[in-house]
């Protein structure tokens, strides 16, 4: 592998990179750039999206993610992996919690199962699991690391699962859950009509807040995971919608 490969992959650490970009930095053709990067996916250092190209998911370290309340966190994923599992597929979603969930699957699980996702991550907790794992293409994230857009909703629909699982950046009880990503809604959305059931995971401190777009009801919702720290006004508020709720020890 030359330097250049070797400084492209150093790029690759800090998200995606252009092909664009690489050719004007390193003052070569983007042809010598697409085969540098083919280079890099062939050792499984590079993914090639449109463009340009992300880390590989064999090469993606999901434990250097930062957690908020990481124990919390960790209760949360343990009981919906009691409650759901086995089950024959899943769409795991985006989020801190849905991948420590992921990483729980990887570990634990000794049954069939087939999980889709839009996140990078968690298709690199699973990478050498025993599952098969499907990863919708699409436009990157690079702050969080996933797949959004319309070619990413365009594969989702090829696929229904018995299970979505995902997390939210806020959630009011009366009203729903909320993303502040407008693509990343989107796709939430589209998700919940291709899942038999609808899990959310996600700790106390989103709820009693909007974010910028919603993308569940209470009523699109069948299972809620949290901890003890929710309000029993919120709870109650969710049960009467038919919800679900579970709750784990905050501390």
């Amino acid at each position: 592998m030359n330097s250049r490969c070797e400084k492209i992959f150093e790029r690759l650490a800090s998200g995606g990179v252009r092909i664009q970009d690489l050719a004007a930095e390193f003052g070569v053709t983007t042809m010598t750039i697409r085969r540098d990067l083919r280079e890099l996916e062939s050792r499984q250092l590079a993914l090639l999206v449109k463009g340009g190209a992300v880390r590989h998911p064999a090469c993606y370290e999901p434990e250097t993610v930062t957690l908020a309340h990481p124990e919390r966190k960790a209760a949360i994923a343990q009981a919906l992996y009691r409650r759901i599992l086995p089950t024959p597929a899943l769409f795991l979603g985006t989020g801190t919690t849905t991948l420590m969930f992921a990483r729980l699957v990887a570990r634990f699980n000794r049954y069939r199962l087939t999980v889709v996702t839009n996140s990078l991550p968690v298709a690199s907790a699973l990478f050498r699991s025993k599952c098969k794992v499907i990863l919708l293409g699409g436009e990157l994230r690079t702050s969080s690391m996933d797949l959004v857009g319309a070619v990413a909703e365009k594969t989702l629909q090829e696929y229904h699962v018995e299970w979505l699982v995902t997390g939210c950046d806020a959630a009011m009880a009366t009203d729903g859950f909320y993303t502040a990503d407008v693509n990343l809604s989107n796709l939430e959305r589209l998700s919940i009509t291709m899942a038999h059931r609808v899990a959310v995971i996600t700790d106390s401190t989103k709820f009693g807040r909007p974010a910028l777009t919603r993308f569940a009801t209470p009523d699109d919702v069948d299972l809620l995971v949290t901890d003890d720290a929710l309000p029993a006004f919120d709870a109650e508020a969710l049960r009467m919608r038919h919800v679900e709720v579970i709750m784990v020890p905050a501390s």
